[in-house]
């Protein structure tokens, strides 16, 4: 049984098909990351305005947007978490000249926040996360791996990110349409993905969670791309409670017809070969 508290197994990394898993672990993720470093966690609140000039949503709006998924509000989410020092995710092509692409992963450098946060800043009782009222103005991020020019002033291999915008439509109860306008960053804590997430990343040491998800029922094309982010066996582990027909159970059964079927022909060429050898 890996030590989780020391090196390599404490920084491994959940891949999982149930969305709420990640997230749960992510936050977990930070928290423990700031305990063990000392560092600050904010919670940075998205901007959202309506309309060309930006007016502030009304209450009726604001429970509406509240109420969508990041996937409708083009994957900027209402709250982010951030830390100096943690792992985290691009979650958008921000630019990708300069290797800030969708699935880069990193580390958090620095944070500069809004110059319109207050001096007074809220801190969370429950989790004792100071709480932002706008996206910090900045992050310096540091990419695994960078081919991009330094900028001046900054480290080898730091590239600035300010918030993304994003424009979506809601409706309200008297039918008339919004524009709104989300101001956020588009980054996510990387310590758990999602399996389609995962999907061409290798990790260095990577937890397995085979569960079945809520919505739909794994398969054994998912578990094969979970199980294949790994580097090999030795950095590898599997949580219980998943399913052994997975492992058990022919993928597809068309394509066990097929092959079958191959195998025959391929018997029959063999054969036919040799009795014209002959």
């Amino acid at each position: 049984m890996p030590d989780w508290d020391s090196p390599p197994w404490d920084n491994v990394v959940l891949v999982t098909p149930r969305h709420g898993v990640r997230n749960q672990w992510n936050t977990a993720a930070v928290r423990r990351h700031c305990r063990k470093s000392g560092q600050r966690m904010y919670i940075c609140q998205a901007e959202d305005t309506e309309g060309r000039d930006d007016g502030a949503l009304g209450l009726e709006e604001h429970i509406i947007v509240a109420g969508m998924t990041t996937k409708q509000t083009g994957k900027l989410g209402e709250r982010v978490e951030l830390a100096i020092g943690m792992r985290a995710m691009v979650l958008t092509n921000i630019a990708t000249e300069a290797d800030l692409a969708n699935g880069t992963r990193g580390k958090i450098v620095d944070i500069s926040l809004d110059p319109r946060e207050p001096t007074d800043l809220t801190i969370d009782p429950e989790t004792g996360a100071t709480m932002l009222r706008y996206p910090p103005a900045v992050v310096l991020f540091k990419p695994d791996n960078c081919s991009f020019p330094p900028f001046e002033g900054l480290d080898s291999g730091v590239l600035p990110i300010v918030p993304s915008k994003m424009g979506f439509s809601i409706q309200t109860g008297d039918h008339t349409k919004h524009l709104i306008h989300r101001r956020q960053l588009a980054i996510t804590p990387a310590y758990a993905f999602t399996d389609y997430k995962s999907q061409g990343q290798t990790l260095e040491y990577v937890l397995i969670d085979l569960e079945k998800p809520p919505t739909h029922k794994l398969t054994p094309f998912s578990a094969y791309v979970a199980l294949s982010r790994s580097r090999g066996r030795d950095r590898i582990r599997l949580l219980r409670g998943f399913e052994t027909s997975l492992f058990t159970t022919h993928p597809s059964e068309d394509l066990r017809r097929e092959d079958a079927r191959l195998d025959v022909l391929t018997a029959e060429t063999k054969r036919s070969r040799s009795l014209q050898s002959a």
